[in-house]
C-alpha cells in the first residue's frame, strides 16, 4: 500500500468489501447479517481479518498508525448499518416517486357547464306551481264575501239568486259573464258588472233604470221606468214618483220623456198625473201635488217648467187655485170663472183603449198555459 492512502479511500474500500461479502453470505443464508462497526477496535479487527483473507491486499502497520492518527482528529465516525442504508434508499425512492407524481400532469376534471340563471328560473317555477296547487285545493280560493252595490229597488237576495254566486264557490271557477247575463234579464237593470277582488271577494255593481212613475191595474201598482217600460208582475207601493192615469201609446211615451227631465226632488212631490185632452189641446195634463196644489200643463213641456215649482209655490203661499203651466204660466184662483172652466174641462174623462186591462188578460192567459205544461 502507498503512504498517501487516506481515510476516505479506506472507508470506500471497507464499504465495497463489506457489500461483496454481504452478497456472498446472503446466498448462503438469509438470516446471517453483516456486523455493525461502531468502535475503533471493531474496525481494526475487521481490517486485519480482511487483510489476512486476501493475499493480494495487505495492510502494514504504518497504514494502521496513520488511520489511528487521523481517527484522533475526527470528532465522531459512525458507520451506517445495512438497515440505515436501506432506510436511506427507501427514502430516496419515496422522494423520487413523489417527484415523479409531481411531474405527472393530473387530468383536469371537466365540470358540466351549468346555467345558473336557467336553474334559478326552474326552481322559481316549481315553487310557484307548488303555491298555486295549494291555493287551488285549499279554502283560500273560496268566495268568502259578496258585495252588492247600486241596487235601489231590487233586493240583494234576488240579485244573488240570479247571479248564481254563493259563498264557498271557488274564485277561479266563477263565470262572471254568465252571472251578468242572468242579472241583466231583470228589466229594471240598466248596467251590471261582476268582478272578482282577490283573494276571496266578489263585487256586483248594479245600475238600475230610474222609476219615473207608476200605473195602476186591479189595485196593483207597477213601476214605469225611464226607458218607457212598465214592470208587469213587479208590483210595489207607489212612492217617490207619481201615479199615471189614462196614458197610452205616443202620449205615454211623451209623458215619460218629459218626466225624465224633472228634478228627482220635484218628482217626489208629485202625487198623480191625469191625461186631460180637450178641443183646443190634445196635450193637456192635470197634475196633483202632495201639498194639495193643482197644475195644468202640456205633457211635452211639463218636465222643464215643473222644475220651477218650488219658487212658484213660495210666491203663491196659502192661496188655493190652479197653476197654469200650459200657456201663460200664471196662477188662477178657484174663485174666478177661468178656474171653474178649467176644472169643468178636466172633469171629462177621455175615451181610450184600456191597454192595461188587455195586458193583464194576456198575462193571465199565459200563466194558465204555463200551468198546463207538465
Amino acid at each position: 500500500m502507498k503512504d498517501d492512502f487516506n481515510i476516505d479511500e479506506l472507508k470506500k474500500k471497507l464499504k465495497k468489501d463489506r457489500k461483496e461479502s454481504l452478497t456472498k453470505e446472503t446466498t448462503k443464508s438469509e438470516e446471517e447479517k453483516v456486523p455493525t462497526l461502531t468502535t475503533e477496535k471493531e474496525v481494526l479487527d475487521l481490517i486485519k481479518k480482511e487483510s489476512s483473507e486476501k493475499n493480494n491486499d495487505s495492510l502494514d502497520e504504518t497504514l494502521i498508525e496513520n488511520y489511528r492518527d487521523e481517527e484522533k482528529d475526527a470528532l465522531n465516525i459512525e458507520y451506517d448499518s445495512d438497515e440505515d442504508e436501506n432506510k436511506v434508499d427507501e427514502k430516496e425512492n419515496k422522494n423520487k416517486f413523489k417527484e415523479k407524481l409531481k411531474s405527472i400532469k393530473k387530468p383536469k376534471v371537466k365540470l358540466p357547464n351549468i346555467n345558473y340563471l336557467k336553474l334559478f328560473l326552474i326552481i322559481l317555477l316549481l315553487a310557484v306551481i307548488s303555491v298555486l296547487s295549494v291555493y287551488l285545493i285549499s279554502s283560500w280560493s273560496a268566495v268568502k264575501e259578496i258585495e252588492v252595490n247600486g241596487n235601489v229597488n231590487l233586493e240583494k237576495e234576488e240579485i244573488l239568486e240570479r247571479s248564481g254566486i254563493k259563498e264557498g264557490n271557488k274564485m277561479y271557477l266563477l263565470q262572471t259573464n254568465k252571472a251578468e247575463e242572468n242579472i241583466k234579464v231583470l228589466p229594471i237593470v240598466e248596467k251590471i258588472n261582476v268582478e272578482r277582488e282577490w283573494p276571496n271577494k266578489v263585487v256586483i255593481d248594479v245600475e238600475e233604470y230610474e222609476i219615473v212613475g207608476f200605473v195602476e191595474s186591479h189595485r196593483n201598482y207597477y213601476p214605469v221606468l225611464e226607458n218607457k217600460r212598465v214592470l208587469r208582475g213587479f208590483h210595489m207601493a207607489p212612492e217617490n214618483a207619481p201615479i199615471i192615469h189614462f196614458f197610452e201609446g205616443k202620449e205615454f211615451d211623451g209623458l215619460v220623456d218629459s218626466l225624465n227631465d224633472v228634478n228627482p226632488e220635484i218628482l217626489r212631490t208629485i202625487s198623480e198625473i191625469y191625461y186631460r185632452p180637450h178641443d183646443e189641446s190634445y196635450k193637456r195634463i192635470q197634475v196633483l201635488m202632495n201639498n194639495g196644489q193643482e197644475i195644468i200643463a202640456d205633457y211635452t213641456t211639463f218636465g222643464k217648467k215643473i222644475n220651477y215649482f218650488e219658487g212658484m209655490s213660495n210666491a203663491i203661499g196659502d192661496k188655493s187655485g190652479v197653476i197654469d203651466l200650459e200657456v201663460s204660466n200664471a196662477f188662477i184662483p178657484y174663485s174666478t170663472d177661468e178656474a171653474r172652466r178649467v176644472k169643468r174641462d178636466m172633469s171629462r174623462i177621455p175615451k181610450h183603449a184600456p191597454y192595461l186591462e188587455e195586458i193583464d188578460e194576456n198575462l193571465e192567459s199565459i200563466k194558465k198555459a204555463l200551468d198546463n205544461i207538465d
